[in-house]
């Protein structure tokens, strides 16, 4: 924070009229694996970014090199690009007030004071798991990842704010081989408390995918009903709408949602939010990356369009307030309109009782390709690479190499049939399970 509020002062001192400091301190610790650990590794690391304005010019110069002289070399490289800067017509000022909101459950101290022997005794455990699953298993690749990070964010308004946040993330994938065929299983998880991810479910269920799968192959194209696994859909929710309901894509015409504020543009059982302050969400903090506080904001209800995601520069611009949504997925970047943790309401099926509901269809494990889709057209192509053909009610053999497509927009107007009770996540995007109408399947 000293050295945010020194920046500061510097740049004002030097000509600015405003001046914005964002310090980040981070830890963070890896280990990846494959039969065994490959490597294990400690980063530490620490970086400013300095944005400053001259009227309606503005500049940024980030720096990893902290001390009084490149505070100073920084606070006066901002302030001599911003002179030349052509003007923005749509700047007013940076966030005046800062202030915090009730989160929980971004922090946890089990995790920064995590000793190093247990990390690697989890991934030891986790190996040997895959391992006596069944002789026909080995893990091929697979990581933990830790971090903890620091926040100050210091301005020209005499304002500051810190905060202190952690996550972990694992991943792992085994392969197994039977007489000419393989079979692969892949598990991830994504959590704010060490205790969260139970490494040996993880390692058993990836094993026991790889199993299951040996004998998957194409199926037949076709129009068929479509099962979507909850943590898949929510990749697909994030690839497909964050980008159309960020109000930077929308004031540059980039989105497809553009002025249908108060439109049903879904069905009435599509409730969407965007929640900062969920209990232990992977985005979730007291207050965005201009120290404005993050809230719950409704995107989608019963259908219809209510909100986009706001920072202070874009709500100023449509003269609203901010929705608390400036991130900085670095510290040298601009606090650009994001989702902090992106949430499709579940319903209240099971999956299993989607599945008993199901007379034909695909039940869809495992994806690849979905964040080739197109969030301007809506279009949804992803292709199959864990599945099972529903048959009565039932999940009878797997199937994989199969693609799916539709349009998503439409799919939120009169395609999404039932929503399951299981929410889950893939990083900051939550859905649970969801039933589709028929769409058209590409196999053999």
């Amino acid at each position: 924070m000293q050295l945010a509020t020194l920046a500061v002062k510097k740049a004002v001192s030097m000509g600015a009229t405003e001046a914005e400091a964002y310090v980040q301190k981070a830890r963070t610790i890896r280990g990846e694996f494959s039969e065994a650990i490959e490597n294990f590794r400690t980063v530490e690391s620490i970086g400013m970014n300095l944005r400053v304005a001259l009227g309606k010019k503005t500049a940024m110069y980030s720096t990893s090199i902290l001390d009084e002289g490149e505070i100073s070399k920084a606070a006066a490289k901002a302030v001599k690009i911003a002179k030349v800067a052509p003007e923005d017509p749509h700047w007013k000022h940076m966030n005046k007030k800062f202030g915090k909101a009730s989160a929980e459950g971004y922090y946890d101290s089990a995790l920064e004071n995590l000793d190093y022997q247990e990390v690697v005794e989890t991934l030891v455990s986790a190996i040997n798991r895959m391992k006596s699953y069944d002789a026909r298993v080995r893990p091929t690749r697979g990581f933990v990842t830790t971090y903890v990070s620091n926040v100050s964010i210091a301005n020209s308004y005499n304002d500051s704010t810190e905060r202190r946040e952690t996550g972990i993330g694992a991943w792992m994938r085994t392969k197994a081989e039977d007489n000419g065929m393989k079979g692969t299983g892949t598990e991830h998880q994504q959590a704010r408390f060490w205790k969260e991810i139970n490494f040996d479910d993880l390692a058993v269920k990836a094993a026991e995918k790889a199993v299951k799968f040996l004998k998957a192959k194409p199926i037949s194209s076709g129009k068929m009903s479509v099962i979507i696994r909850n943590q898949i859909f929510a990749n697909i929710l994030g690839v497909i709408l964050s980008g159309p309901i960020n109000a930077d894509w929308v004031q540059k015409g980039r989105s497809p949602l553009s002025n249908k504020l108060g439109n049903q543009i879904a069905s009435e059982n599509i409730n969407i939010v965007d929640d900062g302050i969920m209990h232990g969400g992977w985005r979730t903090k007291p207050f965005d990356d201009e120290g404005y506080p993050t809230q719950r904001t409704l995107v989608i209800e019963k259908g219809i369009l209510k909100n986009y995601l706001y920072n202070m520069y874009t709500a100023l611009k449509d003269n609203v307030k901010s929705t608390g949504n400036a991130q900085r997925p670095y510290y040298w970047m601009t606090p650009e309109p994001q989702p902090n943790n992106l949430i499709m309401k579940p319903g209240e099926a099971s999956p299993e009782d989607i599945i008993h509901d199901t007379k034909t269809g695909i039940y869809i494990e495992d994806t690849i390709g979905e964040w080739l889709s197109n969030p301007v057209s809506g279009n949804l192509n992803a292709t199959v690479t864990h599945g099972y053909l529903v048959k009565n009610g039932e999940l009878a053999e797997p199937i994989k190499g199969v693609i799916i497509s539709g349009n998503f927009y439409e799919l939120l107007q009169k395609g999404i049939e039932t929503i399951g009770n299981d929410l889950r996540n893939s990083m900051h995007n939550y859905a649970p399970t969801v039933k589709l109408a028929p769409l058209t399947i590409a196999g053999k």
